[in-house]
């Protein structure tokens, strides 16, 4: 058995145990584009895993390229999910936080685009069908997708770790989770446009290694999240004493106001 069949293998027995654990805790109501995001990559290991078993396998870069679009969008959703979730008390900077990730969307979809010409030039012939000119393509835009949801989260990050923002530990689970999945993925992504020989030499490598970076991530979920966690509020990042954190919330009621306002002048 070899790593590609061990890696579909554990993300569908992980993806599995933690859809169950969602519906006994009843939590998918409450994370429902998690819950989606969550059956559609079990859908995609299934699929992949019976390619891997069919003697006469269907040309496995046709399938990911009509799998992949879903995923996208899907990822792009459960991000911008999060990060409502995360500013649900603060109005007003959550749809400016909303702006700006769509704004770093389509900064990041024009710029992977543009990677694609190179990608085209270093690989030569292996470019020359025209599958393999819209497998570069859809590379471009997986590590767009990839780039558009690390940066956001972790702008989010940045924003949560520095001011006293509360919110379920659950959703700190689920939000941690994700800042380790999309940066690992973007990473190796990264590699791919940057070290093109080694891409050639070791594509199933980095499928793999996404895989069970995925994996690691379902294992993580099912472990911290629990019914308690919807329950129990918690704060990350710094620990500020009472009087600066009476502050910085006054800054944040403050600039929420202000961005309500603007809009409403608008």
């Amino acid at each position: 058995m070899n790593w590609v069949v061990l890696s579909q293998y554990a993300d569908i027995l992980l993806a599995a145990g933690l859809i169950v654990r969602l519906l006994s805790l009843r939590l998918h109501r409450i994370y429902i584009v998690f819950a989606i995001f969550l059956g559609y990559e079990l859908l995609q290991s299934v699929v992949q895993l019976v390619e891997v078993a069919m003697r006469s396998q269907p040309d496995y870069r046709v399938t990911w390229m009509i799998m992949r679009p879903p995923a996208w969008v899907l990822s792009l959703w459960m991000v911008h999910s999060l990060l409502t979730a995360l500013l649900r008390k603060l109005p007003g900077i959550s749809r400016l936080s909303n702006s700006l990730f769509q704004a770093v969307f389509l900064g990041a979809a024009g710029l992977a685009l543009l990677t694609a010409i190179p990608e085209y030039l270093n690989r030569g012939s292996l470019v020359q069908a025209p599958v393999d000119r819209a497998l570069v393509i859809g590379l471009a835009l997986e590590r767009a997708t990839s780039i558009a949801a690390i940066l956001a989260l972790l702008a989010m990050l940045a924003f949560i770790l520095w001011f006293p923002v509360e919110m379920p530990r659950n959703l700190a689970v689920f939000s941690s989770g994700f800042v380790i999945y999309f940066a690992a993925k973007t990473a190796l992504l990264l590699m791919l446009m940057y070290l093109p020989h080694f891409y050639d030499a070791h594509r199933q490598l980095i499928s793999v290694a996404i895989s069970l970076v995925l994996a690691a991530c379902f294992a993580y979920w099912s472990v911290f999240i629990d019914a308690r966690g919807e329950l129990k509020q918690v704060r990350l990042g710094h620990s500020w004493q009472a009087g600066e954190q009476r502050k910085l919330i006054g800054q944040l009621e403050a600039m929420n106001a202000a961005l309500l306002a603007s809009r409403r002048q608008v």
